[in-house]
C-alpha cells in the first residue's frame, strides 16, 4: 500500500490527468505486442541536433538518435561505438581512428534513391568542424578549441578548414592535437562528437535541430515540442549484443513533457510509464527512509536503482585579492572560511535534507564515483570546537565583531541556505541568504561582484581534472569556469605537469594533491556529492547507466507481461 498523503494526492491528480492527456495532442502509433518504451522528461528540450547537447534532456535524447567515435561503459571505461580501433602516437598528440564498416545513416529522401549512404571518415570531419563554426554557435566548440591544431585559425577567419582533422581514406580519421591533452577520448565520448551527415545538416541548416539523422539504435519519428517525442527502432542499427543479438530491442521510445515532477511520478505509479529518472522533492519522502533507505512498497514493487552521479553541490568564496569586492572583506581571511567548514555537519545534511541522496563531502572538489576519486584527501568534518577556535584566530571570538556574511544562492536550494545558515549561527557568525534568479546568481559570480554563492558541477567528462580546472588559476572567470579566481603557484604547476603525464595512475596521484592543497586554502565549501536515482517498472531491464546520468536504452527489454 502507498502512504495515506501519497494516495490523497493521486485521488486529486485523477480529476485532472484526463485533461492533461487530452491536451498533449498526439497518441504514440503503438501496434499491439510491440515494445514501446514510455518515460517523461519534465525540462524542456528544444534540440535534437547534438551540437547543442549540453542539457540532461538534450544528452539523453540525442544519444538514442546519434553515436560517436567512442562511447562509456558502466564504469566509464571508453570502448568503440563507429571507430573500431584508436591508434595514438608516442606523443600522445594524434589520434587515428579506424572506422567500422556498414554503419549506415537513418534513411532520408536527402540521401536520393537509396535513401542512406555509410558512414566515412569526412562525415566526422565536417560533424567537428561544425561544431567549432562560430556561425553555429554550438555551445560544444570548447571541446576541440586550444586543442585541436588549427581550430583557432578557423575560427577567426583564417582557415577555411581545420588542420588538425583529416580523413586520411573513407575509413581512416586522423585527429592531431596542439598539445597532449590526456582525457581527449573522454571528449569525444560526449553528444558534441556525435556525427552527423553534411547533406542533411546543411539542408535543413539550424532546423536541423528538428530534423535529426543520425546512425544511433533509434530514428526520429515525430515531435511535438513540449507534448511528445516518438522515437522508432532503428532496423539497420549496426551494434548487436555480447550474444550477438541485433539491436536494439525495444520497438519505440516515447517520450511525455509532464512539467511537473510530481504528476509524472503519479502517471508511473498508475503503471502509465517505464522509467522515472530522478528523484524530486515532492515525492522522496514517499519513497525513502530518512536515512535513505528504499520503502518496503515501493522496494517490493518497482525496482530502484541508486549510484553516485558525478556532480558536487558546494558553496564558493572570492579569493581574488584584485577584486573590489574582496578587498577588505572578511572572508579574505581563511581562517574564516575554514570555520564556516568545519561549523557544517554534512552527515546530517544528507540524512535529513536529501534522504540519504548524496554522499557527505568530507574529501575535496572531485566527487565519489570519478575516477581518481580518493577519501585520503582531507576535507572538512564537523568539528564546533574547531571552527570556534578558528575564529578566535581571526580575531572574532565566538564571531563578535564580525559583520553579517550574504550568502547568495536560488530559492530552489533555501534548505541548503538555510541549513548553513543554523550551522554559521552555532558558532556565531550572522549569514544573510539572498536569493536571486539562477541567470542573475551566474552573471554577478562570473562579474566577481559577490562574495560567497552556491554553486553545482556536473561533470562534462569523466576526468578529475574537469573539476580541478575550476580552480585553476589561468581560467578565471569569464574566460574560463573558476568563478572564485583562486590561485595557487603551487597547485598551477601541478595541474600543467598532470597534463603531460598519459599513465592514469600516476596522473590521478597529482591530482589528488591538487585537491588537499585546495582544501587547505578553503576557497570552496564541499557539500555533497549527488546521488543518481532510477526507478523502473518491474518488466524492464538492460538499462545501463554509468556515473555521469547517461541514459542508453538500445540493450533495454520490456516485458509484455510482467
Amino acid at each position: 500500500m502507498l502512504g495515506h498523503r501519497f494516495q490523497n494526492l493521486m485521488c486529486i491528480s485523477l480529476l485532472f490527468f484526463p485533461l492533461l492527456w487530452i491536451s498533449c495532442g498526439q497518441t504514440v502509433d503503438k501496434p499491439v505486442d510491440k515494445a514501446v518504451f514510455r518515460m517523461n522528461l519534465s525540462e524542456t528540450l528544444n534540440s535534437l541536433d547534438p551540437a547543442f547537447a549540453s542539457a540532461r534532456t538534450k544528452i539523453w535524447m540525442t544519444a538514442q538518435i546519434f553515436n560517436g567515435l567512442v562511447t562509456l561503459d558502466s564504469v566509464l571505461n571508453i570502448q568503440s561505438a563507429i571507430s573500431d580501433s584508436v591508434h595514438i602516437s608516442d606523443d600522445k598528440k594524434t589520434y587515428t581512428f579506424y572506422l567500422k564498416k556498414g554503419v549506415y545513416f537513418h534513411k532520408d529522401p536527402l540521401f536520393g534513391k537509396d535513401s542512406s549512404r555509410q558512414v566515412i571518415a569526412d562525415d566526422f570531419v565536417y560533424s567537428f568542424t561544425r561544431i567549432c563554426d562560430p556561425d553555429l554557435g554550438s555551445s560544444g566548440s570548447w571541446i576541440f578549441r586550444d586543442k585541436i591544431l588549427g581550430v583557432d585559425e578557423f575560427r577567426e577567419g583564417k582557415l577555411d578548414y581545420v588542420a588538425g582533422f583529416k580523413a586520411l581514406d573513407n575509413h581512416t580519421l586522423e585527429i592531431s592535437l596542439s598539445k597532449a591533452f590526456p582525457a581527449f577520448l573522454s571528449l569525444l565520448a560526449m553528444p558534441f562528437a556525435y556525427v552527423v551527415p553534411r547533406e542533411v545538416a546543411e539542408h535543413y541548416g539550424k532546423n536541423f535541430s528538428s530534423h535529426p539523422i543520425g546512425t544511433g539504435p533509434f530514428r526520429f519519428y515525430r515531435w511535438q515540442e513540449g507534448q511528445r517525442l516518438i522515437l522508432h527502432k532503428n532496423p539497420n542499427y549496426f551494434e548487436h549484443s555480447d550474444e550477438g543479438e541485433k539491436l536494439p530491442y525495444l520497438d519505440a521510445v516515447d517520450v511525455s513533457f509532464i512539467n511537473s515532477r510530481l504528476s509524472a511520478f503519479i502517471e508511473f505509479v498508475q503503471g502509465n510509464m517505464d522509467f522515472i529518472g530522478d528523484l524530486d522533492n515532492s515525492y522522496k519522502d514517499e519513497v525513502l527512509y530518512p536515512d535513505g533507505r528504499v520503502k518496503e512498497e515501493y522496494g517490493e514493487k518497482y525496482q530502484l536503482i541508486l549510484a553516485p552521479q558525478l556532480n558536487i553541490e558546494f558553496l564558493c568564496f572570492l579569493v581574488d585579492p584584485e577584486a573590489e569586492a574582496y578587498q577588505g572583506h572578511p572572508l579574505a581571511n581563511s581562517k574564516i572560511r575554514k570555520a564556516i567548514n568545519y561549523a557544517i555537519d554534512r552527515d546530517k545534511l544528507v540524512k535529513y535534507l536529501l534522504n540519504g541522496m548524496g554522499y557527505p563531502a568530507h574529501a575535496g572538489i572531485v566527487p565519489r564515483g570519478m575516477p581518481g576519486f580518493s577519501d585520503q584527501v582531507l576535507g572538512y568534518t564537523y568539528d564546533l570546537e574547531k571552527a570556534k577556535s578558528l575564529l578566535i584566530e581571526a580575531g572574532y571570538p565566538n564571531g563578535k565583531g564580525l559583520p553579517p556574511i550574504t550568502l547568495n544562492s536560488t530559492s530552489k536550494y533555501a534548505h541548503i541556505s538555510e541549513f548553513v545558515q543554523k550551522a554559521c549561527e552555532n558558532i556565531g557568525v550572522v549569514l544573510d541568504v539572498q536569493n536571486m534568479e539562477g541567470g542573475a546568481l551566474r552573471t554577478e559570480s562570473i562579474s566577481s561582484r559577490l562574495n560567497f554563492w552556491r554553486a553545482s558541477w556536473i561533470a562534462d567528462y569523466p576526468d578529475p581534472e574537469n573539476y580541478l580546472g575550476l580552480l585553476y588559476g589561468k581560467n578565471f572567470a569569464p574566460n574560463g569556469p573558476n568563478r572564485t579566481h583562486y590561485k595557487n603557484e603551487d597547485f598551477d604547476r601541478l595541474y600543467k605537469e598532470a597534463l603531460e603525464i598519459p599513465n592514469d595512475s600516476l596522473r590521478f596521484e597529482l591530482y589528488q594533491q591538487m585537491d588537499q592543497i585546495a582544501m587547505e586554502d578553503a576557497p570552496i565549501i564541499p557539500l555533497y556529492y549527488d546521488k543518481s536515482f532510477r526507478i523502473l517498472q518491474k518488466g524492464i531491464s538492460g538499462m545501463v547507466g554509468n556515473p555521469m546520468n547517461h541514459l542508453y536504452l538500445k540493450t533495454v527489454r520490456k516485458a509484455q507481461n510482467p
